[in-house]
Order: C-alpha cells, then sequence, then structure tokens
C-alpha cells in the first residue's frame, strides 16, 4: 500500500498559492491524501491557515442515461467514487488541468482547470462540455472551517448559518466565513456529511488521519457542448463576480508559459522554474515550503539569489532585506517569523547569510542599487560584524584566540540548519565550530571589507582575523576526509554536506587537489540524483528512508535523507575546479532527472527531501522554496544568464 501510494499519488501534486500564503493543494487524480490538501486554504495573519473547501462531490449525468462521478475519496478499506480512473490527461502549469473521458466512447467529455486569485483567498472553478452532447452536472462542496493543521468532525457543524443570493451563497460559523459565487445553476439546500474521509499519509506520519466532511448544499447545471461553468470560493465577498472570474484568468493568461497539445519542450524549463519560484512570494517575505511551514530566515536567505533574476527582482530582495533588518534583535535575524508560534531567534547561520546576501546584492545589481539603499543594508552588515564579535549575551561567542564563532556545549542548542531537537536536546549535536559557520563567518568579513569603511574595519582588526582564521580553517582537512566541525581543537571526521556548502564560498582558496579529494567523497558518499544525503551510508546512525511518525522522521532528517538544496553549493564548488566544457556537462547531469520531471508537466513544484536510498520517493514538503531556487539556479548558470555561481 505505501510504495503503491507514493509512486502513484504522492509524486504528482499541484499547488497554487497567492500573496498572502494561502493555497490549493491536491493530486493528480483529484484524490485527498493529506489533512493539507484543498481547494482553498486562506492565507490570514500571522501565518494561520484556515482550510476552508477539502474537495466536491462532482457527478455527471448525460440525457441517455450515463452517469459518472468525477471525485474520487480515500476511506479505510475503498477508494470511492473511483472518478480518477476518468482522467485521460492532466498538467499542473500554468494552471492544474483535468481532462475526463467516456470508458465507452473514448470522447472526452469534460474539462476542469483551477485558477487561484494572487491579491484574494479565492479559488475559480472552470468545468467546460467537451462532449458534443449535453449533460447535467452536479455539484456538492465538501467544507471543513479549521486550522490547516486539524481535522475536523461533524459535531463541529451544530451552529453554521447559510445565506443564499442571486448565484451567490455565504455560509459562516464561529468565525469563518465562506462566500460561493456561480456563473449559472439552481441551488438546492441540503445539508449532508461524508463521514470519515481517510488521509492516508496524515496516518503514515503520525497524525489523526480521518475526517467529517460537510455538505451544506448542491449546485446543479445543465451544460450544452462547449458552454462553461465558473465556480468561486472566496473568505470575503466579491464585488463583481464576472469581473473578478476574468482577473484571476487574465494573471494566467499573461503568464509567459503557453500549454500546447505537444506538451512543453527544453526552452520551457527556465519559465516553468520562475513560475514555481513565485508561488512562495508573499509581501516582503517568503514561504520556506507548503503546506505546513511558513516564513524562515535561514531558507529564505540561502536561496534568495535566485529572486535576482526576476523582473522585479532588485525591489523584491530589497524589501525583503528591510523586512528582517526591522527585525534584528542583538545582530541576529529570526529563523521562524510569525508563525501559529512565535518569531524565534535560534539559528546563527541564518543571519551569516543574510549579510552575505546583502553583499552579493550589492554586487549583482550595482549602481541600480541607490546610494541611501545601499548604506542602509551596509548597516545591517556592520550591526551583525560589531554584535557578533562583543556582544556576551549570544547563545554562542566569538574565539579571540582564532577569531571564529563558537557555540558551546553547555548552551544545548542546535544553531546551524541541522536543527531537529527532541526531548529538549540537539539530534546532531554540532557544538563549538560546523565548518559551515566558520566558512560563512570568514566570507562574511572578508568580503565586507570590500565595502565598509576603513575606521570601522581598523577597529575591529579585521584583517588580522582574517589572518588567523586562515590557520584555523585548514585544521577541517585530513588526509582523505574533512571535518564536520572543531570540537575542543580537534576535528571531528563525520561526513556530512556541511563541508560542500563551506567549500562553495568564494574564500579561502585552496588547491586544486584538495578540491578533488572532497570531491571524490561526495560522488562515492553523498551524491544522489535528486541531492545530497546528510549523513554517508557508512556512518551507523545513517538512515536509508525518511518514514514514520514525528519521532522517527526526526531520526532521519538530517542523518542521510537528501535535500535539493545542497545541489546549490555542490554546483558552486564544481565551478571551482572544474574546465568550463566538463562543468557545463556536470551541470547538465545534475538537472537532468528534474528537468525529465518538470518538462512531463505532471510536477507542480520540487519537495523539501527525497529518502536517502533507492527509490528515492519525494518526501516532507512537497513544495519547498529553496529546492526550487537551488534548480533554478543551476538552469541559469547553465544558460549563462548575468551574475552566476560566484
Amino acid at each position: 500500500m505505501l510504495t503503491y501510494l507514493y509512486s502513484k499519488f504522492t509524486p504528482y501534486e499541484w499547488i497554487l498559492t497567492n500573496k498572502k500564503g494561502g493555497y490549493a493543494l491536491g493530486t493528480a487524480f483529484l484524490t485527498n491524501i493529506r489533512k493539507y490538501h484543498g481547494l482553498l486554504i486562506a492565507g490570514k495573519e500571522k501565518g494561520y491557515r484556515e482550510h476552508l473547501v477539502a474537495t466536491l462531490e462532482e457527478k455527471v449525468i448525460f440525457l441517455s442515461g450515463l452517469e459518472y462521478y468525477l471525485d474520487s475519496n480515500f476511506y479505510l478499506d475503498t477508494v470511492y467514487p473511483e472518478g480518477y480512473k476518468l482522467i485521460k490527461d492532466f498538467f499542473f502549469r500554468p494552471y492544474p488541468s483535468f481532462t475526463f473521458y467516456c470508458p465507452k466512447s473514448e470522447e472526452n467529455f469534460l474539462q476542469k482547470n483551477l485558477y487561484f486569485s494572487k491579491d484574494k483567498n479565492a479559488i475559480l472553478l472552470e468545468y467546460k462540455n467537451l462532449s458534443t452532447y449535453p449533460f447535467r452536472l452536479y455539484l456538492r462542496p465538501k467544507l471543513t472551517f479549521r486550522n490547516h493543521h486539524h481535522v475536523t468532525n461533524a459535531s463541529s457543524w451544530r451552529d453554521y448559518q447559510i445565506e443564499e443570493g442571486e448565484r451567490e451563497l455565504l455560509i459562516s460559523k464561529d468565525a469563518s466565513i465562506l462566500f460561493t459565487y456561480f456563473s449559472e445553476g439552481k441551488v438546492q439546500v441540503d445539508p449532508i456529511f461524508y463521514y470519515r474521509v481517510y488521509y492516508p499519509l496524515e496516518e503514515l506520519r503520525g497524525y489523526p488521519a480521518l475526517e467529517d466532511l460537510f455538505s451544506p448544499f448542491l449546485l446543479e447545471i445543465e451544460l450544452s457542448p462547449t458552454e462553461t461553468l465558473y465556480l468561486l470560493f472566496s473568505d470575503m465577498p466579491i464585488k463583481d463576480f464576472e469581473k473578478e472570474v476574468e482577473a484571476i484568468k487574465s494573471y494566467y493568461r499573461n503568464s509567459s508559459l503557453k500549454i500546447s497539445k505537444e506538451g512543453f519542450s527544453d526552452k520551457d524549463f527556465f519559465p516553468l522554474l520562475k513560475n514555481m519560484l513565485k508561488d512562495f512570494l508573499i509581501e516582503k517575505n517568503i514561504i520556506a515550503g507548503y503546506p505546513w511551514f511558513y516564513c524562515w530566515g535561514r531558507d529564505t536567505f540561502i536561496g534568495l539569489p535566485a529572486l535576482f533574476y526576476l523582473e522585479d527582482g532588485l525591489e523584491i530582495c530589497y524589501k525583503i532585506f528591510e523586512n528582517y533588518k526591522g527585525l534584528m534583535k542583538k545582530g541576529l535575524i529570526p529563523n521562524v517569523i510569525g508563525s501559529e508560534e512565535e518569531t524565534n531567534y535560534n539559528s546563527l547561520d541564518g543571519t551569516l547569510w543574510f549579510g552575505l546576501r546583502i553583499l552579493e546584492y550589492l554586487e549583482f545589481f550595482g549602481e541600480k542599487v541607490s546610494e541611501d539603499k545601499k548604506r542602509n543594508l551596509l548597516q545591517a552588515v556592520k550591526e551583525i560584524i560589531e554584535t557578533f564579535i562583543t556582544e556576551s549575551s549570544l547563545p554562542f561567542y566569538y574565539d579571540e584566540e582564532d577569531g571564529l564563532l563558537c557555540i558551546p556545549e553547555e548552551s544545548n542548542l542546535a544553531l546551524t540548519w541541522m536543527d531537529v531537537m527532541i526531548d529538549g536536546n540537539p539530534l546532531t549535536p554540532r557544538y563549538e565550530k560546523p565548518i559551515e559557520i566558520s566558512f560563512l563567518w570568514h566570507n562574511l568579513l572578508k568580503l565586507a571589507s570590500t565595502y565598509l569603511e576603513k575606521s570601522f574595519l581598523n577597529s575591529f582588526k579585521i584583517r588580522k582575523i582574517l589572518e588567523r582564521q586562515k590557520e584555523t580553517l585548514k585544521k577541517y582537512f585530513g588526509e582523505d576526509s574533512v571535518a564536520d566541525r572543531l570540537y575542543k581543537g580537534m576535528p571531528i571526521f563525520e561526513t556530512r554536506p556541511n563541508f560542500v556548502i563551506a567549500l562553495s564560498l568564494p574564500y579561502p582558496k585552496f588547491s586544486k587537489e584538495l578540491y578533488l579529494k572532497a570531491e571524490r567523497i561526495v560522488r562515492d558518499e553523498l551524491l544522489t540524483p535528486y541531492g545530497l544525503r546528510t549523513l554517508s551510508p557508512k556512518h551507523p546512525a545513517f538512515k536509508r528512508k525518511y518514514f514514520g511518525n514525528q519521532y522517527q522522521r526526526d531520526l532521519a532528517y538530517h542523518n542521510g535523507t537528501v535535500w535539493v538544496w545542497l545541489l546549490y553549493p555542490y554546483a558552486k564548488f564544481l565551478k571551482k575546479f572544474l574546465a568550463k566544457r566538463t562543468y557545463k556537462e556536470e551541470l547538465k547531469k545534475l538537472l537532468h532527472p528534474f528537468k525529465e520531471l518538470i518538462l512531463s508537466g505532471k510536477v507542480g513544484s520540487l519537495p523539501e527531501l527525497y529518502d536517502g536510498d533507492h527509490p528515492y520517493f519525494p518526501k516532507g514538503a512537497p513544495s519547498q522554496f529553496w529546492s526550487v531556487a537551488a534548480i533554478f539556479l543551476l538552469e541559469a548558470e547553465r544558460l549563462g544568464l548575468k551574475g552566476g555561481l560566484k
């Protein structure tokens, strides 16, 4: 059952998003297997998301008496109805589209398209009769009205209100509200429940997996050949339904992506990636991943260079920098922002990435950045450097002896990207001097020295610090291995991909021999078709599969599981020592598995993770910002676009 689920359903998930953090998410078979799957999950303040519409019961009856259900639902012992068997074709970009056919005649009879408003929590469904005969279409929305992390039951619907208008309805319960609009049809208020709908992926993840869905009404319409029905759900009133339909559809019509019967070609790969990248943009920030992440500082700034290539990237990135600068405390940017939990600052590398990306932004855009904005951004870099060197109340400290940053063991904190905590303790303890932290800090000081005033640099003796650091950085490299961290002055030789992050950075320069040794380790122990493993299979703690409840998944998260985003630093690392032609060939190889998936039109986004061993099922969040950003940047580099991987 597990293999069937992952091979038939999970790889084919579509997604639509807006600039409020709202989304719609589902499978190619229009069968919800996660509690997060649904047609309208509204983005609210501080990262709260309200799941409003799960799906619809959809039934077609021809005048001849032929009757077909288009929808499908998992129950504990069956899938019913079996509408997924009628889906002849589907594609996910620039919007999800599904074509249904009649098994008896092989004739296509209906096309269903989904569109999401970019500035409202609203989804538009389009049903078009492709048949040569008229039919009646019966639609029953299935509602939830809940936090998207939870499931609900029938008892929560004891008190609700429904108001009818001309081609519109309003359903409300407690503080939740849903507006429904339709272009044609007749409504019958007839409340029913669909009991114990089953979400198998939630059970596999160790969460409650049964839910009761509420349907307060039935919409019936007769569609003649070529005729179209529009159905819109929103969490706010729509003043002019027809104008709203046109506004939503025009966004997709104006997309650079054009669908043809032949599907996508090589030239569409970069536009498709750009289309995916824009899914994560909200006002002054980035969503780290859908469906369960909100805004993460670390993720934002690791993937930020991809936004440089957007048409309005100059302004988008500046607003993001300014937003995080305004949230700084004691030189640190927040790790998690405005989600349902409190904003926290439990990250060291996120702030270092923030500082480095500011400097890269200034280099990339040059004179396009005004002097006022440049001064504003450099002030943040100065604050980071000054605070990290002088502030004694941080959860790490500046080691004057070698100029590096040190995470004391007594802090009992996980301040790097390998940050899983179990029972209040780091699962992957990386105390004292993790390799990527040391290299990020060194590069921040080195690159900042070309932008900051001499008086500031001299006051902290930055040049002397850099020289001391270079001596210590050599300690990470053994004869045939690379240390993951320095602990009590000694290298800990544990094969993780963090040395790739370190060596992807511009400084310091090492010999080609050292790079080749490091590259052999990557190829032999870490590289997979979909990213780098977080731990060598030779290590006793290696986990082949990311699977099970929260605890089991946490054990695997940074102990063998494959992360897509690591291909970005890996490509930057390769560029340092490979000949240009060889490097371009390597980029093609790294991109090939993703290119094949994306050009098929059957993949809505790129996942957070893959299993650490064959067959490399996609895992974690099905749509992750830094995964998309990494592949986007590799393709930008392959195309030779301005900037490149520096």
